[in-house]
């Protein structure tokens, strides 16, 4: 494609060009922080979630500690990260006299080395989570201080806490409680356990922070205008038909609109047709039928494959006799049953009143095509 790079992007590197949409939920997200409060933003995987919130960390202008969960598998990993960034956001030029001033009770038991990724900090392995759990927050306590406004700090993935420490949604209730100028910002892919914390009156943070929802998809309009301008604009040609048939297959998916774009920039000819938009589609699902045969094959659940038949195929009316016959399910309870299990795995997703979609469109033509 002579000078031209591909223009579409997939992963968790926010690019500007490549954002679409999302405006009320990041307008949101800034007034909520602008006014103090801490946040939950929630949504299936892959929505954009991330990226909202790195759009918020390079153009929010607040000083920003970001934590992925998923990469931490221990308290300890978890408070030599935070170090890390804190020192970082400091411009920190001497780790011992860094330590010293943030971490005063445990300095002794803080090494820290240099490498091609930076600075590392060590902690020792005999210290108690309570205490580690207390110079986390006096490290965050005194950078917001130093720093004289507001820290954001962004814990993505927050289900995955419980490898971290059980203790940490308690104890974060409590500093938030007393430290005002600490705002967190949460995020969560699995939703069930997010609002089980958060918004049920059992969790240990509920009331405790404000609600951002990534849960619609990206609107049509500005998607297909999205991907008709970056093919042109590439030395590619789409029309605005074939750009809409890319709409509709991904279901305005994030993630799978870009992936979809990438690949037909990549592999298709200088003019996009219907047939090869068809057939990466299915390309794709053939590369991800592996990992779905073993989604099936580990969940192990009797009518599965019954219900994701219905759901695939039929947009409403999932309890009447005419489908349970038709897709062979003996009864509303085991049906009702299996859509809640597959939406509290992240499956399945509920959008408005008894409709559900399987949240990636690979899949569910997987399960149409494929499945029997």
């Amino acid at each position: 494609m002579g000078s031209f790079v591909n223009p579409f992007k997939i992963g968790k590197t926010y690019t500007p060009e490549n954002f679409i949409d999302r405006k009320e939920e990041y307008s949101y997200l800034c007034n909520a922080v602008e006014s103090g409060n801490n946040v939950v933003v929630v949504g299936p995987r892959r929505f954009g979630k991330t990226w909202l919130l790195q759009k918020f960390i390079a153009e929010g202008g607040y000083p920003v500690i970001y934590l992925d969960l998923f990469g931490c598998f221990s308290l300890k990993g978890f408070v030599q990260k935070m170090m890390k960034q804190a020192y970082e956001l400091l411009k920190g030029k001497n780790p011992m006299s860094f330590v010293g001033r943030y971490l005063k009770h445990i300095a002794k038991h803080v090494s820290f080395s240099f490498d091609v990724g930076g600075i590392s900090f060590s902690i020792d392995n005999d210290l108690s989570d309570e205490l580690l759990i207390e110079q986390m927050y006096e490290l965050l306590e005194g950078v917001q201080k130093d720093l004289k406004k507001k820290l954001v700090v962004v814990l993505d993935e927050f289900q995955a806490y419980k490898s971290i420490s059980e203790k940490l949604p308690e104890s974060l209730r409590s500093f938030y409680q007393t430290q005002k100028d600490v705002v967190f910002v949460f995020s969560g892919s699995m939703r069930h356990m997010i609002e089980e914390l958060f918004f049920e009156k059992s969790g240990v943070l509920y009331h405790s922070s404000l609600r951002v929802d990534i849960g619609k998809t990206l609107p049509e309009d500005e998607s297909i205008e999205y991907i008709v301008e970056n093919f042109n604009s590439t030395g590619k040609k789409i029309i605005l038909e074939d750009a809409k048939r890319i709409y509709r297959l991904t279901k305005g998916h994030p993630y799978f609109l870009q992936l979809l774009c990438y690949e037909l920039w990549d592999k298709a000819g200088e003019l996009i047709s219907e047939e090869e938009i068809d057939v990466i589609f299915d390309s794709l699902c053939e590369r991800e039928s592996y990992g779905y045969e073993l989604i099936i094959e580990t969940l192990e659940y009797k009518y599965l494959k019954n219900v994701l038949k219905l759901i695939s195929e039929q947009t409403d009316g999932y309890f009447s006799i005419a489908n349970l016959q038709k897709y062979k399910i003996p009864n509303a309870t085991t049906l009702n049953n299996l859509l809640k299990k597959l939406t509290e795995r992240g499956i399945i997703e509920k959008f408005g009143r008894g409709k559900y979609q399987i949240i990636d469109p690979l899949f569910e033509r997987y399960v149409m095509v494929r499945m029997e």
